[in-house]
């Protein structure tokens, strides 16, 4: 009777220690234990899952500010893996409300949304800023005579302020061609975009 007991015993606590070795991912590397560790060593890092936008870099120069850096899993992962991971960055998390104060992570995601917009500016963009306030730029269509150009503006978080055709306006006595728009260019004034010179590129309606 009593080895019976033990028996049932032995077979309770190996199930409760499944149970925790699944439910916590304690054999993985990002888990409960794993995560109380990384605070005390001061290698504060949050796991993502899935794929991102942005590179690790780009990420990590916005985190590095909040005391911590992100790693990225992957997509191919485990149900346990995946406990492991959501109880190591609960873990982080908290700890992360202790260091920065409550309502970081608004502050982080909204920079963290910015470099997302600013991904979906094109490439051949181009920055002009005067007196503080500047502009991204992208000329997406530009007539072979160089007098008129479809372009888009977009503001310093990657939203787009206005995409248009624009065409060259001087004064009668002078001339000037869109040549390189990234040096003409001096500022937008909300309507037209002023150029160095006495032109600028209106809208048109």
């Amino acid at each position: 009777m009593k080895k019976k007991k033990n028996l049932i015993f032995i077979a309770i606590l190996l199930v409760g220690i499944r149970f925790l070795i699944w439910n916590f991912g304690l054999f993985n590397r990002y888990n409960y234990l794993t995560a109380k560790s990384d605070i005390s060593n001061n290698n504060l890092q949050i796991v993502f899952i899935g794929e991102s936008m942005l590179t690790s870099s780009e990420v990590n120069e916005v985190s590095k500010k909040y005391g911590f850096k992100v790693i990225n899993f992957g997509c191919s992962i485990s149900q346990s893996e995946q406990n492991g991971i959501e109880n190591y960055n609960s873990q982080i998390d908290n700890y992360l409300d202790e260091l920065n104060g409550i309502g970081w992570e608004s502050k982080y995601k909204k920079e963290i949304d910015s470099l997302m917009k600013l991904a979906n500016i094109p490439k051949t963009s181009f920055w002009i800023e005067k007196n503080g306030k500047g502009n991204w730029y992208n000329v997406d269509w530009m007539h072979n005579h160089k007098n008129n150009a479809t372009l888009s503006i977009y503001d310093k978080y990657g939203d787009i302020v206005t995409k248009g055709h624009f065409m060259i306006i001087c004064p009668s006595d002078e001339i000037e061609f869109m040549v390189e728009l990234e040096s003409q260019i001096d500022f937008y004034d909300g309507e037209n975009i002023q150029l160095k010179s006495n032109c600028y590129l209106m809208k048109r309606k």
